[in-house]
């Protein structure tokens, strides 16, 4: 089972480093590129899932120093894609996406989203995407503490 484990867990990783070099390609034959980076939209992407988070929210979920977080918000903020708003900590400010940079994130969603459908989609079964789902969402629940883990 130990083997197994390390071996799922470094196929996973694999896949993350895969998803992540397809996605920079979407955004480069899109033209997306031009607007935003992979980096740049990967931190649009938390700020969407989690309104109101923090610049040290983001440097812990990017796996980043606080001082690149930063300068990627200073980018985006001057691209009008964020706003910065006191946090409820006075001592850390609040990131919110504004119109436009729920746009971006959205269209960007869309495009990525479809180029994976197109590839994965008639390669798995609707009861296998369901099956991973569900597996996806019991292992994020254990790594990440979450009480509500549903059993597959």
């Amino acid at each position: 089972m130990e083997e197994d484990l390390k071996r799922a867990f470094n196929l996973f990783h694999e896949s993350i480093i895969n998803i992540h070099s397809e996605v920079a390609k979407i955004l480069n034959n899109s033209g997306l590129d031009e607007v935003i980076s992979k980096e740049q939209y990967q931190t649009l992407k938390i700020i969407k899932d989690f309104p109101k988070c923090t610049y040290s929210f983001i440097a812990s979920k990017q796996g980043v120093f606080k001082t690149a977080i930063s300068n990627r918000i200073n980018k985006l903020k001057n691209l009008d894609l964020i706003s910065i708003q006191q946090g409820e900590d006075k001592r850390e400010k609040s990131v919110l996406l504004t119109e436009k940079g729920l746009k971006l994130v959205n269209r960007t969603e869309d495009v990525i989203y479809e180029t994976f459908n197109r590839k994965l989609s008639a390669h798995f079964s609707d009861q296998e995407i369901i099956t991973f789902v569900k597996q996806l969402e019991k292992a994020n629940n254990l790594i990440t503490g979450k009480d509500n883990v549903k059993h597959v």
